[in-house]
């Protein structure tokens, strides 16, 4: 169940229980075969958010004398491990996008020199 929180209507809380559903699938890469560069880096950041949001959470329940339906020092571990994995898949993201804008660069670049070689 996701809720708003009271304090901060921006900040949304994520139940332990979504959390339990996903916690096998948050380290590893989204599908993105079909994405383009653009949506691929928006999705990987709004996951990184997510983990954000549920490492806070975690963190908290940890630290508290909640012990019923609540995140654990081993799901603290998880969830750590997936924002570092989602970094790097934002990176490669990145250097992706980088090297297309280079190649499609050099591709002008290379087309401008035929064109003034050919005049």
């Amino acid at each position: 169940m996701v809720q708003r929180n009271q304090a901060n209507p921006l900040k949304v809380d994520v139940s332990y229980e979504l959390y339990k559903e996903l916690a096998g699938e948050i380290c590893s890469p989204l599908d993105d075969a079909d994405l383009n560069i653009d949506l691929r880096y928006e999705l990987y950041t709004s996951k990184l958010i997510y983990l954000y949001n549920i490492q806070e959470q975690c963190f908290k329940c940890i630290n508290t004398e909640v012990t019923e339906n609540s995140y654990t020092p081993e799901d603290l571990v998880v969830i750590q491990n997936a924002i570092e994995v989602t970094k790097e898949f934002i990176r490669q993201t990145i250097r992706e996008a980088l090297l297309k804008g280079l190649t499609i660069a050099e591709k002008k670049a290379l087309d401008a020199s035929r064109n003034q070689y050919n005049t």
